[in-house]
C-alpha cells in the first residue's frame, strides 16, 4: 500500500501497477483462496447471467438462523470485468473467500451485462433485479438478510437498483420482506456520483452504455429523483454505507461528498461515510485476502457495518 501514492489518482495510469503489487500478495495466499467452497449457477438465459456462490466455513446455528448474504458486484467501467478474472484467477475468488471465511457470509458474485453484450442502461440494475429473485427463489421460506456491495460501474448499477422507478416494485418488495430474503444494507465503494467534474473523453466512455444524456442517468440524479418522488420519506431504504478512498481521482471524491449531501436531506435513510486510507480506486478489492490488516482494513469496517444491521 505505502507504494500506491506514487502511482497518482487516475484509474488508467494506477490500473497496472496495482494489479502487479497485490497479483504477489494474493498468490502468497492462494492455497487458502483456492480452498475456499464455491459454487457457480445461471441466474437467467443470457450467457453472462450467472454467479458464484462462496460458501462460509459455519453454517448458521439453527435452521432459524441461516447465514446473511452478501452480494457483491464488481467494477470495470460496463466494458470490463468477470467473476474471476480470465488472467488473473485469484481475482474475485479473493474477495469471496474474505467475505465468505473472514465474515461468515454466504458471499454471490454476480457477472453482468456489459456494453460489448449489447448492454445500455439500465441493463445492469436489470441483472442485479434478476440475480436478487433467483437468490429470493433459492431461499425461499428462509429469513435471511441481504447486503448488496457495489464497486464503482458495479456500484451505479446497485445504485440503479435501488433509486430509479422502473425498480421499485421489486425493492420494496425485498427491503420490506418479512418471509425470505431482506435487503439489509448497501455498501457503495468507489463510485462516481455524477459526472460534473468529469473530464469529456470520461464522460464519452460512459455514454457507451448511459446514452448521451448520461447525466439524466447518474447515481445522485436518480437519488434526487428518488427523495423527490416521496419513497424515500414514506417507506425509507436500508442503510447505506459509502466509501471512497483517499487516492480515488478528485471527481469522484468530490461526487461522493454531494451524493452524501442529497441522502441526507431524507430522515428516513441512514447515511455512513467510510474513506479507505492509503487505497486508490483499483485496491480495495484487490486487497482481500492478503492478511495484511491495513490493506484489509476498510472490508473488517463493512462487516462492522453489517454486523451492527443484524
Amino acid at each position: 500500500m505505502d507504494c500506491l501514492p506514487a502511482f497518482g489518482t487516475g484509474i488508467y495510469e494506477v490500473l497496472v501497477p496495482t494489479l502487479e503489487v497485490y497479483t504477489p500478495l494474493i498468490e502468497a495466499n492462494a492455497a487458502r483462496i483456492d480452498a475456499a467452497s464455491v459454487q457457480t449457477y445461471s441466474y437467467g438465459e443470457h450467457p453472462r447471467q450467472k454467479l458464484d456462490i462462496y460458501l462460509p466455513t459455519e453454517s448458521g446455528s439453527s435452521s432459524t438462523t441461516p447465514n446473511p448474504i452478501l452480494v457483491f458486484l464488481y467494477g470495470g467501467g460496463f466494458t470490463n470485468g468477470d467473476k474471476v478474472n480470465q488472467n488473473k484467477p485469484l481475482f474475485y475468488r479473493n474477495l469471496g473467500y474474505f467475505f465468505s471465511q473472514k465474515g461468515q457470509l454466504e458471499t454471490i458474485i454476480i457477472d453482468y451485462r456489459l456494453v460489448k453484450h449489447g448492454a445500455k442502461f439500465p441493463d445492469g440494475g436489470e441483472d442485479l433485479s434478476e440475480a436478487l429473485a433467483w437468490v429470493d427463489r433459492r431461499y425461499s421460506g428462509q429469513k435471511r438478510p441481504l447486503f448488496i456491495l457495489g464497486n464503482s460501474a458495479g456500484g451505479m448499477h446497485a445504485c440503479a437498483w435501488l433509486f430509479e422507478p422502473i425498480f421499485k416494485d421489486t425493492r420494496r418488495a425485498l427491503i420490506e420482506s418479512s418471509n425470505g430474503i431482506r435487503i439489509t444494507g448497501i455498501v457503495l465503494v468507489g463510485v462516481l456520483y455524477h459526472f460534473g467534474y468529469s473530464t469529456a473523453s470520461l464522460k464519452e466512455r460512459l455514454a457507451s452504455y448511459l446514452g448521451t444524456e448520461l447525466d439524466h442517468y447518474s447515481p445522485m440524479i436518480s437519488a434526487r429523483r428518488c427523495l423527490e418522488s416521496g419513497e424515500l420519506m414514506s417507506a425509507g431504504l436500508p442503510p447505506v454505507l459509502v466509501i471512497d478512498s483517499e487516492l480515488d481521482p478528485d471527481d469522484i471524491l468530490r461526487a461522493t461528498q454531494d451524493f452524501i449531501s442529497v441522502l441526507r436531506k431524507s430522515n428516513y435513510l441512514e447515511i455512513k461515510y467510510l474513506q479507505a486510507q492509503g487505497h486508490n480506486h483499483i485496491s480495495p478489492p484487490l486487497a482481500l485476502g492478503t492478511g495484511i490488516p491495513g490493506e484489509e482494513d476498510w472490508a473488517f469496517q463493512v462487516l462492522s457495518f453489517i454486523n451492527g444491521l443484524l
